[in-house]
């Protein structure tokens, strides 16, 4: 196992160097890595919004980055991005993360068209809710009395979700079939949560969506 920071290029950089040095070629590249932080935006500062976004969009666009060259140079490869059901399913007071998985599906999707003729494939995994420690080990934006109410209520319910959630296992799999597969897709819904929701998010009309979220979070 090698150290890495994916928030440091130099880091990055010397990994992918010392893979390549052992292993003599990188066929399959997983961005896992992710930070949250629970809060309104009006509550989240500038800089824990770019802490968000430098951890989970920047740090694999730089791990892609330093991938792709040997990948192309041996006309073969599969990068699979962890993304997540909030790219498409708008969870209050996570708006920082949220963020962040809408900007992985669309550089997933785009980089996909961009090298898929070098025989590399970028697909991206967005699962529902997993049972990891990512709430605790998440900070709290500065509370503000205004959202508190509406906030907590908002925090049962994720909470009471994860709760609920799948064993890590599950995406596992998915990642290893997402990584083997010869015509991988090009998007993953690995748990029923996952595939219910984009279901729901892709047939009913957008206001009758965006009431059930709002009542299902106590916003209304």
């Amino acid at each position: 196992m090698l150290g890495l920071d994916v928030r440091l290029d130099a880091s990055v950089t010397n990994c992918a160097r010392r893979v390549i040095a052992k292993a003599g070629r990188i066929d399959v590249l997983v961005n896992n890595a992710g930070v949250a932080i629970a809060g309104a935006l009006e509550e989240t500062t500038i800089e824990e919004f770019e802490n968000v976004m430098d951890t989970n969009v920047l740090g694999a666009v730089r791990m892609m980055r330093a991938v792709l060259p040997v990948m192309r140079e041996q006309r073969a490869g599969r990068i699979v991005n962890i993304g997540s059901v909030m790219a498409f399913l708008p969870m209050p007071y996570s708006a920082a993360y949220c963020a962040s998985k809408h900007a992985i599906r669309g550089l997933s999707e785009s980089v996909d068209h961009e090298v898929r003729g070098f025989g590399i494939r970028v697909v991206v995994i967005e699962p529902g809710f997993i049972k990891t420690g990512i709430v605790q080990h998440s900070p709290v934006a500065g509370p503000m009395e205004a959202y508190a109410s509406t906030r907590e209520m908002a925090a049962r319910k994720f909470e009471e979700e994860l709760g609920r959630g799948v064993d890590p296992a599950v995406v596992a799999r998915v990642v290893v079939e997402a990584a083997t597969a010869d015509s991988p897709q090009s998007r993953y819904l690995p748990d029923s949560f996952a595939r219910v929701m984009n279901l729901a998010h892709g047939i009913l009309p957008s206001s009758l969506f965006d009431f059930a979220m709002r009542s299902y979070f106590g916003l209304d």
